[in-house]
Protein backbone atom coordinates (compact mmCIF):
# COMPACT_ATOMS: atom_id res chain seq x y z
CA UNK A 1 0.00 0.00 0.00
CA UNK A 2 1.35 3.37 -1.04
CA UNK A 3 2.30 5.47 2.18
CA UNK A 4 3.53 8.88 2.90
CA UNK A 5 1.69 12.07 1.30
CA UNK A 6 -1.82 12.63 -0.60
CA UNK A 7 -1.68 11.99 -4.38
CA UNK A 8 -3.58 13.92 -6.60
CA UNK A 9 -5.45 10.82 -8.01
CA UNK A 10 -6.61 9.31 -4.79
CA UNK A 11 -7.47 12.68 -3.31
CA UNK A 12 -9.91 13.49 -6.20
CA UNK A 13 -11.09 9.95 -5.95
CA UNK A 14 -12.22 10.43 -2.13
CA UNK A 15 -13.81 13.28 -2.25
CA UNK A 16 -15.88 11.81 -5.37
CA UNK A 17 -16.73 9.13 -3.01
CA UNK A 18 -17.94 11.81 -0.59
CA UNK A 19 -19.92 13.01 -3.03
CA UNK A 20 -21.10 10.25 -4.03
CA UNK A 21 -21.94 9.19 -0.56
CA UNK A 22 -23.67 12.51 0.40
CA UNK A 23 -26.32 12.08 -2.53
CA UNK A 24 -26.44 8.02 -1.64
CA UNK A 25 -26.91 8.34 2.16
CA UNK A 26 -27.85 12.15 2.31
CA UNK A 27 -31.01 11.01 3.84
CA UNK A 28 -29.42 8.51 6.20
CA UNK A 29 -27.15 11.21 7.69
CA UNK A 30 -28.30 11.33 11.00
CA UNK A 31 -27.56 14.56 13.56
CA UNK A 32 -27.54 13.03 17.30
CA UNK A 33 -26.45 15.86 20.21
CA UNK A 34 -24.99 14.23 23.19
CA UNK A 35 -23.92 16.34 26.16
CA UNK A 36 -20.28 16.97 24.73
CA UNK A 37 -20.45 16.19 21.54
CA UNK A 38 -22.68 16.43 18.27
CA UNK A 39 -22.59 13.54 15.37
CA UNK A 40 -23.63 13.07 12.28
CA UNK A 41 -23.86 9.52 12.00
CA UNK A 42 -24.48 7.86 8.90
CA UNK A 43 -27.28 4.92 9.31
CA UNK A 44 -25.90 3.30 5.79
CA UNK A 45 -22.09 3.39 6.72
CA UNK A 46 -22.58 3.32 10.53
CA UNK A 47 -19.89 5.32 11.38
CA UNK A 48 -20.09 9.37 12.01
CA UNK A 49 -19.23 11.29 9.07
CA UNK A 50 -18.17 14.35 11.16
CA UNK A 51 -18.12 14.70 15.14
CA UNK A 52 -18.17 18.22 16.58
CA UNK A 53 -17.47 19.14 20.06
CA UNK A 54 -16.09 21.91 22.24
CA UNK A 55 -13.24 21.35 24.91
CA UNK A 56 -12.94 23.31 27.86
CA UNK A 57 -10.82 22.18 31.05
CA UNK A 58 -13.92 22.18 33.26
CA UNK A 59 -14.83 18.91 30.56
CA UNK A 60 -11.66 16.82 32.16
CA UNK A 61 -9.55 18.78 35.13
CA UNK A 62 -11.18 17.08 37.95
CA UNK A 63 -10.20 16.10 40.98
CA UNK A 64 -11.47 12.56 40.68
CA UNK A 65 -12.97 10.88 37.87
CA UNK A 66 -16.63 10.42 37.30
CA UNK A 67 -16.68 8.10 34.83
CA UNK A 68 -17.73 4.37 35.19
CA UNK A 69 -14.55 2.31 35.45
CA UNK A 70 -14.55 -0.67 33.01
CA UNK A 71 -17.30 0.90 30.68
CA UNK A 72 -17.96 -0.88 27.34
CA UNK A 73 -18.50 0.60 23.81
CA UNK A 74 -22.56 0.74 23.36
CA UNK A 75 -25.73 1.58 21.43
CA UNK A 76 -26.64 5.29 21.44
CA UNK A 77 -30.05 5.39 22.48
CA UNK A 78 -30.66 7.77 20.33
CA UNK A 79 -30.20 5.46 17.11
CA UNK A 80 -30.67 2.37 18.64
CA UNK A 81 -31.29 0.47 15.42
CA UNK A 82 -28.31 1.69 13.26
CA UNK A 83 -26.28 1.56 16.54
CA UNK A 84 -26.19 -1.98 17.61
CA UNK A 85 -22.35 -2.39 16.89
CA UNK A 86 -20.64 -4.29 19.35
CA UNK A 87 -20.49 -7.52 17.49
CA UNK A 88 -19.41 -5.95 14.31
CA UNK A 89 -15.91 -4.56 15.73
CA UNK A 90 -15.19 -7.86 17.60
CA UNK A 91 -12.24 -10.20 16.15
CA UNK A 92 -12.01 -7.11 13.14
CA UNK A 93 -8.37 -6.20 11.81
CA UNK A 94 -9.86 -2.48 12.67
CA UNK A 95 -10.21 -0.83 16.61
CA UNK A 96 -12.83 1.01 17.94
CA UNK A 97 -11.77 4.96 17.90
CA UNK A 98 -13.29 7.00 19.50
CA UNK A 99 -13.36 11.04 18.01
CA UNK A 100 -14.16 12.00 20.98
CA UNK A 101 -11.54 10.54 23.74
CA UNK A 102 -13.05 9.39 26.80
CA UNK A 103 -10.88 11.40 28.92
CA UNK A 104 -11.88 14.72 27.72
CA UNK A 105 -15.55 13.46 29.73
CA UNK A 106 -14.27 12.94 32.96
CA UNK A 107 -16.07 15.50 35.15
CA UNK A 108 -19.42 14.08 34.19
CA UNK A 109 -20.67 10.10 34.48
CA UNK A 110 -23.46 10.91 32.17
CA UNK A 111 -20.89 12.00 29.06
CA UNK A 112 -17.96 9.95 29.85
CA UNK A 113 -20.79 6.88 28.86
CA UNK A 114 -21.89 9.30 25.90
CA UNK A 115 -18.48 8.62 24.78
CA UNK A 116 -18.59 5.11 24.50
CA UNK A 117 -21.72 5.38 21.98
CA UNK A 118 -20.85 4.06 18.82
CA UNK A 119 -22.11 7.52 17.37
CA UNK A 120 -18.90 8.84 18.44
CA UNK A 121 -16.82 5.41 17.11
CA UNK A 122 -15.20 4.94 13.69
CA UNK A 123 -13.02 1.98 12.21
CA UNK A 124 -9.05 2.42 12.78
CA UNK A 125 -6.31 0.18 12.58
CA UNK A 126 -4.95 -0.43 16.03
CA UNK A 127 -1.71 1.21 15.52
CA UNK A 128 -2.58 4.31 14.33
CA UNK A 129 -5.45 4.70 17.11
CA UNK A 130 -3.11 3.93 19.64
CA UNK A 131 -0.16 5.57 18.67
CA UNK A 132 -1.22 8.67 16.65
CA UNK A 133 -4.94 9.41 17.39
CA UNK A 134 -4.59 9.18 21.07
CA UNK A 135 -1.47 11.70 20.48
CA UNK A 136 -3.80 13.83 18.73
CA UNK A 137 -6.40 13.66 21.57
CA UNK A 138 -3.24 14.63 24.14
CA UNK A 139 -2.75 18.06 22.00
CA UNK A 140 -6.14 18.67 22.11
CA UNK A 141 -6.00 18.61 26.18
CA UNK A 142 -3.44 20.49 26.20
CA UNK A 143 -4.50 23.36 23.87
CA UNK A 144 -7.44 23.29 25.53
CA UNK A 145 -5.46 24.35 29.08
CA UNK A 146 -3.34 27.04 27.42
CA UNK A 147 -6.15 28.46 25.61
CA UNK A 148 -9.27 27.73 27.96
CA UNK A 149 -11.53 26.38 24.83
CA UNK A 150 -10.87 24.93 21.59
CA UNK A 151 -13.58 23.68 18.98
CA UNK A 152 -12.49 20.20 17.48
CA UNK A 153 -14.09 18.47 13.82
CA UNK A 154 -13.25 15.21 13.36
CA UNK A 155 -14.42 13.12 10.24
CA UNK A 156 -14.00 10.56 7.94
CA UNK A 157 -14.24 10.70 4.26
CA UNK A 158 -13.89 7.42 1.87
CA UNK A 159 -14.37 3.69 1.36
CA UNK A 160 -12.04 1.15 1.53
CA UNK A 161 -13.09 -1.66 3.43
CA UNK A 162 -16.57 -3.39 5.40
CA UNK A 163 -16.41 -4.94 8.69
CA UNK A 164 -18.87 -6.72 10.69
CA UNK A 165 -21.09 -10.07 10.43
CA UNK A 166 -24.84 -8.05 10.41
CA UNK A 167 -23.86 -4.26 9.89
CA UNK A 168 -21.80 -3.02 6.93
CA UNK A 169 -19.65 -1.29 8.96
CA UNK A 170 -17.25 0.94 6.61
CA UNK A 171 -14.00 1.07 6.95
CA UNK A 172 -13.44 5.19 5.64
CA UNK A 173 -10.28 5.62 3.30
CA UNK A 174 -9.40 8.95 4.96
CA UNK A 175 -9.99 10.30 8.89
CA UNK A 176 -9.16 13.82 9.98
CA UNK A 177 -9.27 16.09 12.21
CA UNK A 178 -9.07 20.02 13.13
CA UNK A 179 -8.83 22.08 16.02
CA UNK A 180 -9.74 25.60 15.84
CA UNK A 181 -8.41 28.17 18.83
CA UNK A 182 -11.34 30.83 19.03
CA UNK A 183 -9.18 33.07 21.01
CA UNK A 184 -6.30 33.29 18.02
CA UNK A 185 -8.18 32.43 14.89
CA UNK A 186 -6.18 29.47 14.43
CA UNK A 187 -6.91 25.74 12.67
CA UNK A 188 -4.70 22.79 13.64
CA UNK A 189 -5.25 20.03 10.87
CA UNK A 190 -4.03 16.94 10.31
CA UNK A 191 -5.33 14.03 7.86
CA UNK A 192 -4.27 10.03 8.13
CA UNK A 193 -4.70 7.25 5.57
CA UNK A 194 -6.73 5.09 7.20
CA UNK A 195 -5.87 2.06 5.41
CA UNK A 196 -1.88 1.80 6.28
CA UNK A 197 0.13 0.18 8.53
CA UNK A 198 1.82 2.36 11.28
CA UNK A 199 5.74 3.55 10.93
CA UNK A 200 7.32 3.02 13.74
CA UNK A 201 8.39 6.71 14.25
CA UNK A 202 5.89 7.94 12.36
CA UNK A 203 5.00 11.56 14.08
CA UNK A 204 1.44 13.82 13.65
CA UNK A 205 3.85 16.58 12.34
CA UNK A 206 4.02 14.59 9.01
CA UNK A 207 0.52 14.31 8.80
CA UNK A 208 -0.38 17.86 9.40
CA UNK A 209 -1.66 20.07 6.33
CA UNK A 210 -3.50 23.41 6.09
CA UNK A 211 -7.00 23.88 6.46
CA UNK A 212 -7.42 24.30 2.89
CA UNK A 213 -6.85 20.47 2.22
CA UNK A 214 -9.08 19.59 4.58
CA UNK A 215 -11.61 21.61 3.01
CA UNK A 216 -11.01 20.11 -0.07
CA UNK A 217 -10.93 16.26 0.66
CA UNK A 218 -13.81 16.40 2.81
CA UNK A 219 -16.21 18.71 0.78
CA UNK A 220 -16.77 21.20 4.05
CA UNK A 221 -15.99 24.81 4.98
CA UNK A 222 -14.92 26.64 7.21
CA UNK A 223 -15.32 30.05 8.23
CA UNK A 224 -14.76 31.32 12.22
CA UNK A 225 -14.32 28.10 13.42
CA UNK A 226 -18.01 27.71 12.09
CA UNK A 227 -18.17 24.15 9.66
CA UNK A 228 -20.93 24.46 6.98
CA UNK A 229 -21.38 20.91 4.06
CA UNK A 230 -24.25 19.56 2.65
CA UNK A 231 -25.57 17.60 5.96
CA UNK A 232 -24.67 19.83 8.67
CA UNK A 233 -27.22 21.75 10.15
CA UNK A 234 -26.25 25.05 11.46
CA UNK A 235 -26.53 25.75 15.56
CA UNK A 236 -24.34 27.19 17.81
CA UNK A 237 -22.23 24.02 18.52
CA UNK A 238 -23.29 22.51 15.15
Amino acid sequence: MQKGILKGASKLAAVMCLVSSINSYGQDIVKVRNQNFTSYFSKTQHIPVLVVYSLTPDLFNCIKMKGEAGIRLQTDPQLPDATSLRDDYNNSLFDNAQMMAPEENTCDRDAYTESYYFTNVMPMPKDLYKELWEKLHDKEILKAKKFKKVKVFAGTVGRNWVIGRDNNVIVPEWCWKVIYIPSTDEYLCYQFHNIEPYTPGDKLANHKVDINTIESLAGVHFVNGVISAPYVTATPNN
